[in-house]
């Protein structure tokens, strides 16, 4: 059922309440319109069909009463359309029997859920709460099972009282859930956290956010003016500069910021807005140890050359990766590399006689040798450049020469292709380096201690956090070799690690910039991501880059949809499974969460042989393609992490949790709490692509994408997730945008003054080189 399907109704204007247990989800669109079957409660056990923003987030078993109308679909029939929805206890029997048959009490299907309530009748919840051993008497249940059915009706218990009290403030219900397991192995009571801290829900349950957390407390009876909302006010709005990518905010505009969030028509607000009130509630965090305010020179602010200092003020754990980082920065450029004693490196370069190694550029020989004879380098280079044939050739001499190599990159799907590209093992980053406090899952210590040459691959997507783990782990004297496209996008997380290094002058660096002759069924790939970078449009091919116009916003997504699951399969000999969408943002019709729902429809329906279970107005089905958004060190045997991909595999619903098994073939189990890890991945952002290849991309192209995401570099970095072939579907409009748009926001950070103004290490400048050649410091 289509967005315009569930839109178009004849209307009867007949306002009515109705009452009902939810039996099954049909369909939520990426506006939230949510299409779902009730079975009613009523004088007849009637199945409904119920329409509406206002159901975003309801499960199958939840007891609601709707406020609404009745309306006529011309192909549907007759729908209820919502306009408020509340959740109700079930009353009678036949709500209790059809509660209980849902699935929400573990350990209750509906065969005995039919026993249970024929033996209790309407006192059938109240047995469960206050008399559970009574239930022993129901043919079926035993210690072990009655064991299950009352935990998890203390669970119901606790998450239907928060969502209860949510729902009253126009809070989505789902967030319920994540409040309940968050503190349920705690000492904390759920619901107590709610009513009497509700701020420390910001910091502890991810999706609540400042907004929600607010209404609570300002419900509660919390002042506008306590320091408390003040200080959740301005972590928020860092927490949201993080998200952005920021290190780090100018006070002047945290402050603003905050007082922007903040401003309402009550006129008494002024005053606690005042920079007075909100920088002590500033100073108070700075106190706590939980924020670190700084001064750093106009330039690195804004690029000027002025000289003023800027206070800027940072969360201590940013703070802390970016000194780490520009201290293991300076210790690794100030070590005595391992493998520079060795002699020789030009003549064994010279002597190579392997096919696909011999025979280095002008451009290659300086970046092999340096990485050969520096402790620290940086590789550049955009696509068909050599980055490829240069990393084999490094490894192969290295090897020759007796040394440990160590490769890695920070997605699976980038190491492996790293394995390919140098012929030897490679490993993502986190399982190359131990994570904090010695984590006994990981085991790789021993390769950091042997390596020679570490050589880290897609270093563009290397974010503050990450960077400083492996710059700590790498031991003096080894050498470290960082590859990676500046002109992509920078990392998902925090910082720009590699712009910023390579703006230390001490830091060896090679830029490749020969485009060498592509195989002829990739040629146009390589062509058009330089035409973008040069801010030309991309040129049509008929064998690997196809441009389809499609003006009307609202047929692209359909046009992708057929294109994924026929046309493209149909003309390639391909499978669906290896054309991968790449979109510009989440939002919007054609962004992410449109296609994946639409590709999901298409791809793997519903089915009666193919459980299923709802999360945030979300269908997680047996067979689904999804991505981890989250590090997860716990998940899995080795965890998983951010950007690995993998398929449904088996979804218990009488267990409550689902298994996905990655592309490395390790599964992990997901209780359905913790859902929010996952993503459906039929769609994608270009962001969350990064690192990946895949034989096909899709780029629907929209002008309702906005400024900020049609960018340059963000159409640059999903062509070339392409290996065989680019089909750029949409409006030239908004591509025409994408190419002119090369103003990239710029991420406020300090890592390449932190490395430069540190006294620990003197470093020498290093002088003006032609590129492709190094100039030694």
């Amino acid at each position: 059922m289509g967005d315009k399907d569930v839109a178009h109704h004849v209307s009867v204007d007949v306002d009515e309440v109705i009452e009902g247990v939810v039996d099954h989800l049909l369909h939520v669109s990426y506006d939230e319109r949510t299409v779902l079957r009730l079975t009613s409660t009523g004088d007849d056990e009637e199945s409904i069909t119920v329409v509406g923003k206002a159901l975003f987030g309801v499960k199958p078993g939840e007891s609601l009463r709707l406020c609404g109308s009745w309306a006529q679909h011309p192909r549907y029939g007759r729908q209820f359309r919502v306009e408020r929805c509340e959740r109700t206890v079930p009353a009678d029997e036949r709500a209790i029997r059809l509660y209980l048959a849902s699935g929400m009490i573990r350990g209750i299907g509906p065969v005995l859920a039919a026993a249970i309530v024929d033996a209790f009748g309407e006192r059938t919840l109240k047995v469960i709460d206050a008399e559970p051993e009574r239930l022993l008497k129901v043919h079926n249940i035993g210690d072990i099972r009655l064991g299950r059915i009352t935990a998890a009706w203390r669970e119901q218990k606790a998450i239907a009282e928060i969502m209860m009290f949510l729902q009253q403030l126009g809070i989505t219900s789902g967030l319920a859930v994540k409040i309940y397991t968050t503190y349920a192995d705690t000492d904390d009571d759920p619901i107590d956290v709610v009513r009497r801290t509700p701020y420390r829900l910001c910091r502890d349950v991810h999706g609540v956010g400042f907004v929600n957390a607010d209404k609570i407390a300002l419900a509660g009876g919390v002042p506008k003016h306590s320091d408390e909302r003040l200080q959740a006010a301005l972590l928020h709005e860092l927490d949201q500069a993080g998200g952005q990518g920021h290190c780090h905010l100018p006070v002047r505009v945290l402050l603003a910021r905050t007082r922007q969030l903040l401003s309402d028509d009550d006129p008494a607000t002024v005053e606690i807005l005042d920079d007075v009130v909100l920088r002590h509630a500033l100073q108070t965090l700075c106190g706590q140890g939980e924020v670190v305010t700084d001064t750093l020179p106009t330039p690195v602010l804004d690029g000027t050359d002025a000289v003023a200092d800027t206070e800027i003020a940072l969360l201590a754990r940013w703070h802390r990766d970016e000194t780490q980082l520009a201290f293991h920065v300076r210790r690794l450029l100030g070590s005595a590399p391992v493998l520079a004693e060795l002699s020789q490196w030009d003549e064994r370069l010279t002597a190579l006689t392997t096919a696909e190694t011999a025979g280095l550029t002008d451009e290659q020989h300086p970046a092999v040798h340096t990485a050969l004879t520096r402790p620290l380098s940086v590789l550049t280079g955009g696509p068909g450049c050599g980055k490829t044939h240069t990393l084999r050739t490094l490894v192969e001499v290295a090897d020759d020469a007796g040394a440990v190599v160590a490769l890695a990159a920070p997605t699976g799907k980038a190491a492996k292709r790293l394995e390919e590209t140098c012929g030897q093992a490679a490993m993502t980053v986190h399982r190359l380096i131990r994570p904090p406090e010695g984590d006994s899952l990981f085991d790789h210590a021993g390769v950091l201690e042997s390596a020679d040459l570490v050589v880290i691959d897609e270093t563009s997507m290397l974010d503050l956090a990450l960077a400083r783990r492996l710059f700590a782990a790498v031991r003096a004297g080894c050498h470290l070799l960082l590859v990676g496209d500046t002109d992509q996008l920078p990392s998902v997380g925090l910082g720009r690690v590699l712009r910023d290094l390579l703006d230390v002058d001490a830091i060896p660096r090679t830029r490749l910039t020969k485009v060498f002759r592509q195989h002829e069924d990739s040629a146009a790939i390589v062509v058009n991501a330089h035409r973008i970078l040069h801010g030309h449009l991309p040129e049509g091919d008929p064998r690997a880059f196809w441009n389809r116009p499609v003006p009307v916003a609202e047929d692209i997504a359909q046009r992708v949809v057929d294109l994924v699951c026929e046309s493209m399969p149909k003309h390639l000999a391909v499978q669906p499974e290896d054309i991968q969408v790449l979109c510009p943002g989440k939002k919007n019709i054609a962004g992410m969460t449109d296609l994946n729902l639409r590709l999901q429809q298409r791809l793997n329906p519903p089915a009666d042989h193919k459980p299923q279970h709802f999360h945030d107005g979300c269908a997680f089905r047996l067979g689904d393609r999804v991505q981890q958004i989250r590090n997860n060190l716990h998940r899995g045997e080795a965890g998983i992490f951010n950007g690995s991909s993998g398929t449904i595999t088996a979804v218990d619903p009488e267990a409550h949790q689902l298994t996905v098994t990655f592309q490395d073939g390790e599964a992990a189990t997901y209780p359905f709490t913790d859902l929010d890890e996952l993503v459906h991945a039929y769609a994608l952002t270009v962001h969350r692509s990064q690192g990946s290849e895949y034989p096909y991309v899709i780029i629907p192209m929209i002008n309702a994408a906005g400024t900020m995401l049609l960018q340059r570099n963000l159409l640059y970095t999903a062509i070339t997730r392409a290996r065989h072939g680019v089909m750029l579907i949409g409006q030239i409009e908004a591509v025409e945008r994408a190419v002119a748009n090369n103003r990239t926001q710029r991420r406020n950070t300090a890592l390449s003054y932190r490395i430069t103004h540190t006294e620990a290490v003197v470093l020498t400048p290093r002088p003006q080189a032609p590129s492709g050649q190094m100039a030694w410091s």
